[in-house]
Order: C-alpha cells, then sequence, then structure tokens
C-alpha cells in the first residue's frame, strides 16, 4: 500500500511540473519553492495589504472625529453609530469605548454602558474608569 502511495504521489507531482526529487534514503518528496511562489504576486499582496491599512486606518480617524463631535452635541444615537463604525475599521480605542458607555448611560442602557466603560479601561481609559466608579455608585444607591 505504502508503495502505492508513493509512486502516486510521484506520479502526480512529476504530472504538476513541480519537478520533484525522491531519493532512496528519504521517504519524503523533496519539492523546491522558488517554483510554487511568484515575487510579482507576493509584492502586489503586500502592496495591496499595505494599502487597505492604511484606508482602515484613516476610516478610524475619520469616524472617530465623527463620534467625537457627536459625543460633544450630546447625540447619543449618532455617537453611538460613528464609535461602532469606528470598531468596525479593526482599530479600537479606550476614549471610544467611553463616548459609547456615556451615549448608552444616557439613553437608559445602563448594562451596555457598564460593558463598555470595562473595555474602556483594559485600553487605559481614565475617563472610563472614573465613570465606571460613578455608575457603580449610582447603581448601589438605587
Amino acid at each position: 500500500m505504502k508503495k502505492k502511495v508513493m509512486i502516486m504521489a510521484l506520479a502526480c507531482a512529476m504530472a504538476a511540473g513541480a519537478k520533484a526529487q525522491v531519493y532512496s534514503y528519504d521517504r519524503r518528496m523533496e519539492m523546491p519553492t522558488r517554483d510554487l511562489y511568484d515575487d510579482d504576486m507576493m509584492n502586489m499582496l503586500l502592496r495591496a495589504t499595505a494599502e487597505t491599512a492604511q484606508r482602515r486606518k484613516e476610516s478610524f480617524r475619520q469616524y472617530s472625529q465623527m463620534a467625537t463631535e457627536a459625543y460633544k452635541a450630546k447625540r447619543w444615537s449618532q455617537a453611538i453609530n460613528y464609535v461602532n463604525l469606528a470598531f468596525g475599521t479593526q482599530y479600537e480605542n479606550g476614549t471610544l469605548y467611553y463616548i459609547r458607555g456615556y451615549a448608552y448611560e444616557q439613553l437608559g442602557d445602563y448594562k451596555s454602558a457598564k460593558k463598555d466603560y470595562k473595555k474602556g479601561v483594559k485600553f487605559y481609559s481614565v475617563e472610563a474608569a472614573q465613570a465606571l466608579e460613578r455608575l457603580k455608585e449610582e447603581r448601589k444607591r438605587k
């Protein structure tokens, strides 16, 4: 059975043009990697990845700015929406967790506010830590 598998693997490798070599003392096939990768394709992929990361970073900056403006104007639903869009770019920020948590708190969703404040604390947001303590104190009084 092993013999049939080795013969079949050798035939497939030769048919694919991978230039496989099998040595009598080595049971596995040695395959050169330079024939398997195209430098131009790899460079194109790296450029595309860098451009995508730059666009995500710029989108995060823009959505963060819009979330901050909505927060200052006390437009809580818009602030939440912009923070969600900012987090959709795969970046996170403690201040944005605070903004969304505060917006949730103003809309009466204390559970979501507490959750966001805790996440903000993990990102070393002083405002989120203070808001979390304030929220805990208010909940104890009630």
